[in-house]
């Protein structure tokens, strides 16, 4: 990526921002015209047509979300298959692959105008009076076809392959044994309920993505192409050099920040881990520590506010409440988890070594000094938007929608002008900029176009489930497997919500657990909010569980360590996130907030969780411990998060951090001093 107007020159002091290190986009000259120069015109054209749609349809909303929807999922998979050309291909499978995505673009463009121009026959009569004509069944199974198709490439063969056995199901209920046996329906019947009835490929999670979702990943696209990665990058390098174990902590600090607003832990992974990896293993950090940091980091950031990797906007659709009572419920839970991570990662450097010194803390480069002003001119892009978000979503209670295209016509004119103050007023800075829009629509859109083919995949997996009674049946025979008892539920949930997310990105790993798991949770009394904010834990832990671990893969990968012994690693340090839902669960008062009695809960669940850290790490700020002393450890930290009395949490809390105190200052010998290695 390049470099943002914001840093007026490089490293050896040459002039940055060459207008030549952006990709090319206009021929200039008919030398340069060419097929694969036509088809990346196209692809530019196409995302900055998509990204002005979704900001007029967020002003104006003149259509009904479901029509809007078909116009969404038609111009985002139109870019999917665009961007999938590659011309360096020179095998015959590599033309055949560009001939199929080529004709896949004409088909879905065909077939989008198709269903635009019979909306309201289709609403009307096929929806309302199941009137319909053999075109409509077609233009319908090819659209299914398509998502399932492009699915499959976007995300593997695991999501494609779920879509195609809940079709298969639907079909077939009549030969599955036991809870999954149903009457089945007909070919005909599956392709009108899931197209033509706008109902499965256009029900409501892609109508949540054409809307709350789609807005945020554009934003995010924009940011980036303005060199946002590199102000995450800087912000974690920043903070990290100021604590002792700076250098893992700026892999949390930015997969935390990045984690929010990307849809899988594993591409988050793969951005972050691309940089913050390498950087730990520089600093004498080893493969499968830096591997397992990152992974666990990197999860962290899908449950952080406000985006939560998508998963917010579609918690607050499908349960029904606001916007912000998600982003509410979900603070005090990502702060525990950022509280526990913070301390596994400083107790590790402790540990092992990976601390920086005197001269390393106070070593500040001459970028870091700037003053207050240029700091603030070179960081609008990034703070002018945030405040702008927060404002229109927390104040004002906007829905996230609006919020977001205020953000994204916020961030557009506040890089120019950073733009124009730092680099100078010339027309290079402006061409330069009008790049980077043009480049950060198209990133945008890109990005958002495999998130938009999944969600229609799992509206029609949801809608089969819906319609043969499954997920009714499924959440109550999880009651009755548990005999109704509470905990043996919960350990239900958890281990299916595990199961079900193996292998998928955020959303798609929510919705789900939503449907499947979450409904018998809220039927033994727990909160809906709380009983969602469990089981999407856990289908997000997924990706650092084995066997599957996509996010220990990815970061294995990059680290040249060995899968198992990463998955080891990262299990044993972030073992403690898995520990969090249950404390949520037995105090809500972390997700419904009540003044003082949250904020001690808060107070005492952080204390609880560093204490289990500490026994995972097996290092209490001053010395190696034992498995008796571990246990010690632990133990009081369960006591702490689990006892039902208030203030017998309060007060050994208190005790537990008088402990450590004395500890730290060497007033008392640490439980056990004895070294042992694992």
């Amino acid at each position: 990526m390049a470099e943002t107007g914001a840093t007026p020159t490089d490293g050896d002091g040459d002039t940055p921002d060459d207008i030549d290190d952006l990709p090319e986009i206009i021929p200039r000259s008919r030398s340069d015209l060419s097929l694969e120069r036509g088809v990346r015109i196209l692809l530019y054209t196409l995302g900055i047509v998509t990204v002005l749609w979704h900001l007029y349809y967020a002003y104006s909303g003149r259509m009904p979300r479901s029509q809007h929807s078909n116009i969404h999922l038609g111009l985002l998979l139109v870019a999917f298959y665009l961007s999938d050309l590659d011309f360096s291909r020179e095998s015959v499978r590599g033309r055949l692959n560009n001939a199929a995505s080529a004709a896949l673009v004409i088909t879905i463009a065909t077939t989008t105008a198709y269903v635009h121009v019979n909306y309201w026959r289709w609403l009307r009569e096929a929806r309302e009076q199941l009137l319909y004509t053999n075109t409509d069944l077609i233009v319908g199974a090819i659209i299914i076809l398509v998502t399932i198709h492009a699915t499959w490439k976007a995300y593997g063969k695991l999501l494609g392959l779920v879509t195609v056995f809940a079709i298969v199901y639907g079909y077939a209920g009549p030969l599955f044994p036991g809870i999954l046996n149903h009457g089945g329906f007909s070919l005909e019947t599956i392709i009108y309920s899931n197209s033509v009835a706008l109902n499965g490929v256009y029900g409501f999670l892609i109508g949540v993505g054409a809307t709350w979702v789609v807005i945020f990943i554009f934003f995010a696209g924009i940011v980036e192409s303005y060199g946002g990665m590199e102000y995450v990058i800087k912000v974690g390098k920043s903070v990290g050099s100021r604590v002792s174990s700076g250098i893992p902590q700026t892999a949390v600090i930015a997969s935390m920040l990045m984690g929010s607003i990307t849809g899988s832990s594993a591409a988050n992974v793969a951005t972050t881990g691309s940089f913050t990896i390498p950087l730990m293993q520089n600093n004498k950090i080893s493969d499968k520590y830096a591997a397992s940091i990152e992974s666990i980091a990197s999860t962290g950031g899908q449950i952080l506010p406000p985006v939560m990797g998508s998963a917010a906007f579609l918690m607050a659709d499908i349960i029904g409440v606001s916007f912000v009572d998600i982003i509410q419920a979900a603070i005090v839970p990502a702060l525990l988890f950022y509280i526990g991570m913070a301390f596994t990662v400083h107790l590790s450097a402790n540990r092992h070594g990976w601390l920086l010194r005197g001269d390393d803390l106070r070593n500040v480069s001459d970028e870091e000094k700037a003053g207050v002003v240029e700091t603030l001119i070179s960081t609008a892009p990034y703070t002018l938007p945030l405040v702008v978000l927060i404002y229109t979503l927390i104040v004002l209670r906007w829905d996230p929608m609006s919020a977001g295209m205020y953000a994204i016509l916020t961030v557009v004119p506040a890089a120019l002008v950073r733009d124009l103050i730092i680099d100078g007023s010339s027309t290079k800075t402006v061409r330069v900029w009008g790049r980077r829009t043009i480049e950060g629509c198209k990133i945008g859109v890109v990005n958002m176009a495999p998130l938009a083919a999944v969600l229609a995949s799992l509206g029609i997996v949801i809608r089969i489930i819906t319609q043969t009674g499954f997920a009714l049946s499924f959440s109550l025979r999880m009651i009755a497997l548990a005999g109704g008892v509470f905990f043996a539920v919960l350990a239900l949930a958890m281990f299916a919500s595990i199961l079900f997310g193996l292998g998928m990105p955020t959303p798609a790993a929510y919705v789900v657990v939503a449907v499947l798991t979450a409904p018998g949770l809220v039927r033994l009394g727990l909160g809906d909010i709380t009983a969602h904010m469990f089981v999407f834990y856990y289908a997000l832990l997924s990706t650092i569980t084995p066997p599957v671990a996509l996010s220990c893969a990815v970061a294995c990968g990059i680290a040249g360590a060995t899968f198992w012994d990463v998955c080891k690693e990262t299990m044993r340090l972030g073992l403690f996130a898995f520990l969090i839902p249950w404390v949520f669960v037995f105090n809500e008062s972390l997700i419904y907030w009540d003044g003082a009695t949250t904020a001690l809960m808060f107070v005492a669940a952080s204390v609880g969780i560093v204490s289990v850290v500490i026994a995972l790490v097996g290092y209490d700020f001053r010395a190696n411990l034992g498995y008796p002393a571990r246990t010690v450890y632990i133990a009081a930290g369960l006591a702490i998060c689990f006892v039902p009395n208030m203030t017998l949490k309060i007060v050994l809390s208190a005790v537990l951090v008088v402990w450590l105190l004395a500890v730290v200052n060497g007033s008392v010998p640490a439980l056990k001093t004895v070294r042992t290695s694992r």
